[in-house]
């Protein structure tokens, strides 16, 4: 049972991250939780293989039997709704985060060419402290965080330039920094932290 990690972190949230090397059997074999079959019976092939990993997972990461669902803006919930959680998935691995107060995560695989969006994400605030020797991690970093805070948001018409914003931070390979989501409807601080392993960055956040 390949689950990389299991931990607890920033205000008592649980984090998991699990490497899928099983059949879909393996999964459905041993889900506790409630699920929606009716958007699993639309998934093909690996999509619909990360999917019930990553149902699965959270399913080892909370108490209780819950149904997992989503909201009227497509965010994944749990029902009864005491408790929030996030769910990312990458080349194979999945990752997840359950806690009382809004959460997101993102894991993604490492790669050059995130440069070639740097300029739908990255404000000029953010610009000023990227370091140039490490510049493709300090891409993901911002990215995976901004991605978290979306995902803790839920809804959508987000600016990721202009509505999320990254504190200046030193990038290492397990680190921890702040951000801001200020948006009209939504003015919070959210803490963030990274965690770099086999060549995927993983960011995670939790609203202050």
């Amino acid at each position: 049972m390949p689950l990389l990690f299991k931990d607890t972190v920033l205000n008592k949230a649980t984090i998991a991250v699990w490497q899928i090397k099983e059949e879909e059997e393996f999964f459905l074999s041993r889900a506790k939780h409630q699920c929606d079959t009716a958007e699993l019976d639309r998934l093909k092939g690996n999509r619909r293989l990360e999917w019930i990993a990553s149902r699965f997972l959270i399913q080892e990461i909370t108490p209780g039997d819950f149904f997992i669902n989503k909201d009227r803006y497509g965010k994944p919930q749990l029902s009864p709704p005491d408790y929030n959680i996030s769910i990312s998935h990458s080349h194979g691995y999945v990752a997840a985060i359950y806690a009382k107060e809004e959460v997101g995560i993102d894991i993604q695989k490492k790669v050059n060419r995130i440069d070639r969006i740097a300029h739908k994400f990255i404000n000029d605030s953010e610009q000023d402290f990227i370091n140039n020797r490490s510049y493709i991690s300090n891409l993901h970093v911002i990215w995976g965080a901004k991605e978290s805070l979306f995902k803790a948001y839920g809804r959508k018409e987000v600016d990721f330039r202009k509505h999320l914003n990254v504190e200046a931070f030193r990038y290492r390979k397990k680190g921890f920094f702040q951000t801001e989501f200020l948006k009209e409807d939504h003015q919070f601080r959210y803490q963030c932290a990274n965690l770099y392993f086999k060549n995927f960055h993983l960011v995670f956040c939790q609203k202050s």
